[in-house]
């Protein structure tokens, strides 16, 4: 599978994410164990792995990431963004100064397990649904909803709406708030009809990765589930310093 860009969002912006995400980590502080124990100068190789299987995703991220924390910093990858990966699999690597790495390391590992998760989820109810196309919700993590859409899009579905402002869709609220079914419909009618807006049937509610197949053989356009993104299991992937050569460079100055 190809990479898939982000979702376009007028409110958003991914360096803005990144910066919140590394400030919450290591404030202006950085890694004070690091400081404490390791010296500036030293530079060591670190390699993703993956520990499960499943569809890789936060790749594109996480070099935004380690460019953020450090320009120098030099990330070489062997996966791309939606392939599948199996346990034990190295997907890249990445060269620098060791007090960089670490800095990054938590918040590239925190984002890459989430949208691989996500995105592992999303390719298994893409397949099932198939040939109804699959969606996520609103249901994301608070400011992350960006990200997780676009795990989404890695993973083979599609974006359902961004936020409130891109979609008419009609909820449990807003029937009773109109005055019953009847009524909201046909608010809705005479909306679509003053605004232009196209119509296509959605499927959604208690949408899960037993039931979906089931649902996608009804006819619908979309089903929607926020199980994608709402209570994903993160896709266990590690990044290790190469001890070896970490030993190495340190006896070539004289510090092992």
């Amino acid at each position: 599978m190809e990479s898939k860009a982000p979702p376009c969002h007028p409110t958003y912006d991914l360096k803005a994410v990144i910066k919140l995400a590394l400030a919450e980590d290591s404030a202006d502080l950085g890694d004070v164990t690091s400081m404490a124990t390791i010296p500036a100068e030293v530079e060591v190789e670190a390699h993703f792995l993956a520990k499960e299987d499943g569809i890789v995703a936060g790749i594109a991220l996480a070099e935004m990431i380690f460019h953020e924390v450090d320009p120098c910093l030099k990330v070489e990858w062997c996966q791309k963004d939606g392939d599948h990966v199996l346990k034990g699999l190295r997907l890249g690597k990445v060269y620098g100064k060791a007090h960089s790495i670490v800095v990054a390391e938590r918040v590239v590992l925190n984002f890459m397990q989430r949208m691989s998760g996500i995105a592992t989820l999303t390719k298994a109810m893409a397949e099932a649904a198939f040939p109804a196309v699959i969606l996520e919700t609103r249901k994301t993590a608070p400011g992350l909803r960006l990200v997780d859409k676009w795990a989404v899009l890695i993973g083979g579905g599609k974006n359902h709406r961004l936020g409130l402002f891109d979609m008419l869709l009609i909820k449990d609220n807003h029937i009773s708030i109109a005055g019953g079914i009847t009524e909201a419909l046909k608010s809705a009618d005479h909306y679509l009809l003053q605004n232009n807006l196209q119509m296509e049937v959605e499927a959604s509610g208690n949408v899960t990765l037993d039931t979906v197949h089931q649902i996608g053989q009804t006819g619908v356009t979309y089903i929607s589930s926020g199980a994608l993104t709402h209570s994903v299991r993160a896709l266990d992937i590690s990044l290790k310093i190469d001890t070896d050569l970490a030993l190495e460079v340190g006896r070539r100055t004289n510090r092992a």
